[in-house]
């Protein structure tokens, strides 16, 4: 006698499902994509610049960066945090599992680290003549948060790829 141990039955997500999943990687694809800007673009021009000619800057444009970035973050996040839920039942959970540390580790570098250093820039509270050190800090802790973005990106595409 011989016993078989039955495969379950493979659960089709639902639309909404799909569609939560769908704007999470688009939204951790843009999220990454934007930090990645921010990386190579602006922290290139940041470095040109005479530290105080870098504090009139920011203190006048920083406002765009901003305002910008809680439209990637938050779908990001929130999205995230809602797949790893909706998505518990199925094989992909594991990816909503790894992919969520990423965007947490992002969320805690930015409160903990950007959003006060960026305050300080902007507002000119920035010691002048700590500047370029403060500065050259901030792109190096923004290469690990894009690190973190790819990986998370990555983990979010594979759980839709594989859910």
């Amino acid at each position: 006698m011989t016993f078989t141990i039955a495969n379950p039955p493979r659960v089709t997500p639902t639309l909404a499902q799909r569609a939560a999943e769908g704007v999470t990687v688009v939204a951790s694809g843009m999220f990454t994509g934007v930090m990645l800007f921010i990386g190579i673009t602006l922290g290139g021009f940041y470095q040109s610049l005479p530290a105080q000619r870098f504090l009139d800057w920011f203190a006048t444009n920083n406002g765009f960066i901003q305002d910008t970035i809680p439209l990637v973050a938050l779908p990001t996040l929130l999205g995230t945090i809602l797949c790893t839920v909706l998505f518990w039942r199925f094989p992909a959970r594991k990816w909503w599992l790894a992919a969520l540390p990423s965007w947490l580790v992002i969320a805690v570098l930015t409160f903990g680290f950007f959003v006060p250093t960026n305050a300080a820039f902007a507002s000119g509270t920035a010691p002048v003549t700590e500047v370029t050190e403060t500065l050259a800090l901030w792109l190096q802790i923004h290469w690990i948060r894009i690190v973190f973005g790819v990986l998370g990106t990555t983990f979010a595409y594979l759980a839709v790829s594989r859910a």
